[in-house]
């Protein structure tokens, strides 16, 4: 279990790398050899199921439809699979279209980036925001889909107007000034949809289908309402942990707008994807400043974020709505191009895993998780057991547990590692894998882990061949309970640490409660979950705030009222 954090530390999580250039690619000079499309659908299937909601895919190399497929249900109840023709949310896929029409408009003269709010709302008290710093989320305007209960509520069922969804945070307070801080946000691309719509006199979509996409002969790309019959909707559907497989909550899309409302076919995405990298689109200069890293924010761009995959210079984004999971990967160098659209929210592994292991496999550089999964005799295993230092302050244990290898990093969730080889293992349900290092002798000296970005491991020295157990320290009541309260990660997400009997919970906004475990008066952890939450606390009284570590993240969180 990871605490479902929105994109505040989104570049901190990503790891993500420097895009090494921001010209629109060349054709390569030489080719890659292309896997067969069999094994395209071979590990698509390995993730959907053909009786379960899926996922439609489209893999592109230099222009041409290498692959295109689907597998599982778009209605589970009349049994109605998916195909290339299903149509599905994007989600926030939507917001590199949303980018890509301001760049227009700015193109036409109509906007500049440094067009302040002032220009459509003079008496708004975000009147000195810019257009830029809509586009790449650091105009400080609190994300409406923070606001509690509001994505799991009522609200989202309500059909609102334009006017209607800016007055839900046009009047709230800022989360920080304009320009100093990255928090990612949807309120501002509501706003972009806004501007379009002000400057074309047309709907924000309208514009984007008519403008961007109609030259290009993409159609079924849209916002669609729910009422209009429309051949090929899939439906979308989640996990719920009591009853399984269950139909995502209706929303009106007019609430996601411009930050996430349109719906197109993988095939549609696809044919953008290349058209907007290819320089089919937009100026040159246009389409730099969207993929153009920023001091404040780091590798997101306007609407694309710029990243590396083992590697390989990588833009890409995801999306997550109700019932839809959705990613877009580009691989510059190669020209590979990967669509995943998924009806099945909160499904393991996510679209952009998927989406990642496709892309890398199209430009020839396939990840190990490509590779059979073999048996390694139990003396193997437990020869690899032990503890491994990555830094000063982090480690890495090995433990094998029912026969089978386990993966912790300090601060991390344990994970399944399945063996390739002698020395390689593959995680479950992710493309991070790790090599056992071996001295001359035989011995094992160290571990080499691959993390999805980069070509280059990270190494961690074996400096024991034995795993310490955590030791569970013995507090009062009374100390515990100056732990108590709620602290709050982000504004409209905070985790509440509660008693039930002597059991210390922490549940976050919208999750499961789960067990902490104090290891002293100040500091609690779940190692099954990889959780570990150090409280500030003063000579008397409750603590003033925490700070959460969980995969290689470290967030405050001050004490709130709730």
């Amino acid at each position: 279990m990871n605490l479902l954090l929105r994109r505040t530390a989104l570049s901190a999580v990503a790891v993500m790398l420097t895009l090494t250039g921001c010209n629109q690619a060349e054709s390569p000079a030489a080719d890659s050899p292309t896997p067969p499309t069999n094994d395209y659908q071979a590990v698509l299937e390995s993730v959907y199921s053909a009786d379960m909601p899926g996922a439609t895919v489209v893999v592109s190399r230099q222009n041409e439809v290498i692959f295109s497929g689907a597998v599982g249900m778009a209605d589970m109840e009349m049994a109605v699979p998916l195909s290339e023709h299903s149509i599905m949310r994007l989600a926030s896929v939507t917001k590199q279209y949303t980018a890509a029409a301001i760049m227009k408009l700015v193109e036409d003269g109509q906007l500049a980036l440094d067009d302040t709010l002032a220009k459509f709302w003079p008496d708004s008290r975000y009147a000195d925001v810019t257009i830029h710093q809509l586009l790449n989320h650091s105009s400080g305007i609190p994300s409406y889909t923070n606001i509690p209960g509001y994505v799991t509520g009522d609200p989202m069922r309500r059909h609102a107007t334009t006017e209607e969804l800016l007055d839900t945070f046009m009047e709230l307070e800022p989360d920080f000034p304009a320009g100093s801080a990255f928090r990612y946000n949807n309120s501002g691309y509501v706003l972009l949809g806004a501007i379009i719509e002000k400057l074309s006199g047309q709907a924000w979509d309208d514009y984007i289908a008519e403008t961007l996409l109609a030259p290009l002969g993409i159609e079924q790309t849209r916002y669609f309402p729910a009422e209009p019959i429309l051949r090929h909707r899939a439906r979308g559907y989640q996990i719920d942990t009591e009853q399984g497989v269950v139909n995502a909550p209706w929303i009106s899309l007019s609430q996601p707008h411009a930050a996430g409302a349109l719906k197109a076919t993988a095939l549609a995405v696809d044919q953008w994807q290349r058209a907007l990298h290819q320089g089919e689109v937009l100026q040159p200069e246009s389409y730099a400043a969207m993929i153009r890293e920023d001091a404040v924010t780091g590798e997101y761009g306007y609407g694309l974020m710029t990243s590396s995959l083992a590697g390989m210079p990588m833009i890409s984004h995801d999306g997550g709505i109700h019932g839809f999971n959705t990613s877009a990967v580009w691989l510059a160098d190669s020209q590979v191009s990967v669509v995943v659209l998924s009806n099945f929210a909160g499904h393991q592994p996510m679209p952009a895993t998927l989406a990642y292991r496709l892309a890398a496999y199209a430009a020839g550089q396939p990840f190990p998780i490509e590779d059979e999964r073999i048996e390694l005799a139990l003396e193997t295993l437990e020869r690899y057991q032990g503890t491994y230092q990555i830094n000063a302050n982090t480690q890495r244990t090995l433990t094998v547990r029912d026969g089978q290898l386990y993966s912790q990093r300090q601060g991390g969730t344990a994970s399944r590692a399945y063996p390739v080889s002698e020395t390689t293992f593959v995680l479950e349900n992710s493309l991070v894998y790790f090599t056992m290092v071996l001295a001359d002798d035989g011995s094992v000296s160290g571990v080499n882990f691959f993390q999805v970005n980069s070509a280059t491991p990270e190494f961690a020295s074996r400096i024991s061949d034995e795993v310490v157990a955590r030791q569970r320290a013995e507090l009062s009541t009374e100390q515990l309970e100056r732990l108590l309260g709620a602290y709050e990660l982000q504004p409209g997400f905070v985790i509440t640490l509660r008693l039930e009997g002597e059991q210390l919970l922490a549940q976050a906004t919208g999750q499961g409660a789960f067990p902490v475990y104090p290891e002293s008066e100040t500091r609690v952890y779940n190692a099954e979950i990889g959780i570990e939450m150090e409280f500030n606390l003063p000579a008397e009284g409750p603590a003033s705030s925490l700070t959460l570590f969980q995969s290689g993240l470290e967030i405050p969180a001050p004490r709130v009222t709730e």
